[in-house]
């Protein structure tokens, strides 16, 4: 199983206790956790069943003036333990934002593209990113665009709000775009974006209301019918957890208790997201 949203932001042997990185981590993601080994999260992983993790950074240079993670970290992670397919992160305002997602694809071996406009301060519809897009669908990678709720500090839910991605997946009809958090609470667009365009596809991340497993039920079975995750959206949806933010078996328990086929679980899952990485 692969869990498709992660971030290394606990990591003691790659964070540091008491570091500029960490406090970054705090005042602009907003989580305060503690520190723990690499050896934690791969534990958590395992108790969860997952095999491998997809590791996002966020490069917040000109909005909040960090880099949350560089992608040379990102891929000194994924080297030292074969458990994580590593994401890049670009400053989508910088005009080197090109140039650096294809050296971290063509070089350091990263996989996809995260994107968070709450926390790098942009639309995604604004056409000065279509330059970015291009090379994306180019290097024929994933693009996760944070959509639905963002917790960072300061980071704007105006900016996430799923439909805002239309544009893009209309214009650049082969770039594989990952919606996040089944952009909630705008649910229903977020189906609609999935139903009508083929490149779109969603991840199950986080959740703000009560448990997990009450969360995740209300969105897949009461804010839309659980016949249309298994009818119409099992090729579309990806499990993401959203860890440290949230435990890892805590969604694979919580999306597991839904009343789906094994089928249908197995491409959540495992399938989705492989045929997403290119990993088929």
């Amino acid at each position: 199983m692969i869990d498709f949203h992660t971030y290394p932001f606990t990591i003691k042997e790659y964070v540091g206790e008491g570091s500029v990185l960490q406090r970054q981590i705090r005042d602009v993601f907003g989580l305060a956790s503690g520190l723990q080994p690499l050896e934690t999260f791969l534990l958590r992983m395992d108790v969860a069943g997952i095999e491998k993790a997809v590791l996002l950074p966020i490069d917040c240079t000109t909005a909040r003036g960090c880099r949350l993670f560089t992608n040379e970290q990102i891929a000194r992670i994924c080297r030292d333990s074969g458990r994580f397919i590593g994401f890049a992160s670009v400053d989508p305002h910088g005009k080197d934002a090109r140039d650096r997602l294809k050296k971290a694809v063509e070089e350091l071996g990263l996989k996809g593209l995260k994107l968070s406009p709450g926390l790098q301060e942009f639309s995604p519809d604004d056409k000065k990113l279509y330059p970015l897009y291009e090379t994306a669908a180019s290097l024929d990678i994933p693009v996760m665009i944070h959509t639905g709720i963002n917790w960072g500090r300061g980071a704007r839910i105006k900016h996430s709000l799923p439909l805002l991605v239309e544009d893009v997946a209309c214009d650049f009809p082969d770039l594989k775009i990952v919606l996040t958090r089944l952009g909630w609470p705008w649910v229903m667009d977020t189906v609609a974006l999935l139903l009508k365009y083929p490149n779109v596809y969603c991840d199950t991340a986080g959740h703000v209301l009560g448990g997990a497993g009450e969360f995740v039920a209300f969105e897949l079975s009461r804010q839309m019918p659980l016949a249309a995750v298994e009818n119409s959206l099992r090729h579309k949806l990806v499990f993401g957890s959203d860890y440290p933010r949230v435990w890892i078996k805590t969604m694979v328990d919580a999306v597991k208790a839904l009343d789906l086929s094994e089928d249908c679980l197995d491409l959540v899952f495992r399938r989705n997201a492989q045929k997403l990485l290119g990993f088929e």
